[in-house]
Order: structure tokens, then sequence, then C-alpha cells
């Protein structure tokens, strides 16, 4: 959308007065951050989410509901550097005094990524203006989520004080069951020989970084690969003795089907932006232990 029209539409929602439950609405960027905030804040506030679930982060546009919803929130919590993000949220949010902007991703060590959201893990792939070079997917860290739910902890509890004590025996069972990820993380990836897996969007960067992981992507710099760069992926596979192939239903499907085909590999599905964030992350970890060597 584009800035003049949101800015237009932004005059619009003013006019029509501002939502009676602002101050409880809290909007984020991705379905785990709802996850992680109704874990520590229960039913207190109301969590409005800007991706709509199977919609893809790289290209997401926000629709007009979206920004009115967005309007009426006393609180935003980004990720920091998903491209809807740069291009879109952040642009909006500047005139938007009363909603206070937090990027959880500030004061982490990021892994480099490229301008169009994909990268290959560990290299860069050049400078780009407003952070896009950061890969984005910390929330699949457990490491960086804890990071993230202690931040949502900080600030909830100092916009509502009389409900600090609630808000941080939730973050307490919810940490303790992060640190059960953790431990079931060490105990399950040391034992594999081979740590290396093929993935076609890389949103498991900061998990292999975390325990000693590889991840290679079939994304080549966050567009679709080209014939020369999928031989190069099929070779590697095929020197690393790769089998496993992740895919995830927001992107195209076929290439990664097409390459498992040649390395005699097994497609399996997963959801780094399912609702159900430790479902999800005990999911990736029972495929590890039961799918790798």
């Amino acid at each position: 959308m584009k800035i003049g029209i949101v800015i237009a539409l932004m005059a619009l929602f003013m006019a029509c007065g501002e939502n009676k439950d602002k101050e409880r609405t809290i909007s984020v960027s991705i379905l785990p951050q709802r996850y992680f905030v109704e874990r520590i804040a229960g039913d207190y506030v109301k969590v409005n989410v800007m991706i709509p679930p199977g919609a893809n982060p790289a290209v997401s546009d926000l629709s007009t509901e979206q920004l009115k919803a967005l309007h009426n929130s006393s609180i935003y919590f980004a990720v920091g550097y998903l491209p809807f993000e740069l291009s879109n949220l952040y642009p909006f949010l500047e005139k938007q005094e009363e909603v206070l902007l937090v990027k959880q991703s500030v004061g982490m060590d990021l892994e480099a990524g490229s301008c169009n959201h994909g990268h290959d893990h560990g290299h860069d792939h050049g400078d780009c203006s407003h952070g896009e070079g950061f890969d984005p997917h910390v929330w699949m860290s457990p490491r960086y989520a804890e990071m993230m739910a202690r931040t949502m902890l900080d600030v909830l509890a100092a916009k509502f004080p009389d409900q600090k004590a609630t808000f941080e025996k939730n973050f307490r069972q919810f940490k303790s069951e992060i640190d059960s990820i953790d431990r079931e993380a060490r105990r399950i990836i040391p034992e594999k020989k081979n740590k290396t897996f093929l993935i076609y969007h890389p949103a498991l960067t900061y998990f292999a970084k975390d325990y000693g992981m590889e991840q290679i992507s079939i994304e080549d710099e966050g567009k679709e690969p080209n014939p020369t760069h999928i031989k190069e992926v099929i070779d590697t596979c095929r020197a690393k003795g790769i089998k496993i192939v992740f895919i995830q239903n927001q992107f195209d499907v076929a290439n990664a089907k097409a390459i498992a085909k040649e390395i005699d590999g097994e497609v399996i599905a997963i959801d780094p932006l399912s609702p159900d964030w430790k479902t999800e992350m005990y999911s990736l970890l029972g495929i590890i232990e039961q799918k790798m060597e």
C-alpha cells in the first residue's frame, strides 16, 4: 500500500474516533508473537496480528482493516526486520506517536541476510538500508524466543503495573517451557551424525546456529532459484548426504519437491508461523530425531 494512501486512510480513521479498548489492544507482526503475548498476559489484552494465517511476511501488504486495528493499539511488538515491517509498517507508525513501537530484535546478535529476505547461512549479501541485511527469523530460536518474551513482560508490566505479578508468574511458567524445549534440542541434536538440512526459505537460521546445525537454502537471496542455483544445491546435497528438505506452505514448494526427487530425499512441511509456537518447536525436534541420521 502506498504511504500517501496510508496517510489519507489514517485521517479517516482519526475522524471515526478512538477504539475504547485501545489501551488493552496489542498489535504484533506474526502469529508466534501473539502466542508469546497471550502466554504472558492471558486474556487481559486483545492481540491483533498483522500477518494473517497463510500469508507470506516477505510480500504481505497491509489492508485497510489491519491499519485501523493497528491505529487502535497502544503497543506494537515488531520482530524487527521482516520485509513488510521495513517497507510498510515503520513508515506508517512514524505518524502514530501514540502507539509504542517495540522492535524485538534490538540487542540481539543477528545474522546476515539479503535485502530480499532470503539468505544462505553465514553469508552476507551486501549492505542494505534500514537494516534489511539482517535475517529476521529470531523467534525460531528458543534462546531468542525467551529474550522476546522477556521484553514483552517488561513492556506489558510497565504499561499495566497492577498486573505485574500475574504477568511475571505467567512468564516464569512460559520460560520453564522454553527451557524444556532447549533441553530437548540439546538431547536430540548432538547425537546426529549429519546435522545439515535443506530448506526452501531459510527460517531456521538462528535455530541452526544455536545447536550446531547447517542450513542450506533453496531460495537464492530471497528469490526463486534459477537452474544454475538449483544444480548447485543438488550437488551440495549429494556431497553432504542431505536427505531432509523442509518446506513452508507460505512459499512455492515445487522446486523443493523437484530437488528432493533428485537427491532421493524426503519433503517435510514445517510452519515457522504457526499460532502454536510450543507445539511447532516440539514437532520440529521430533522430525529431527526421527528423520535425521
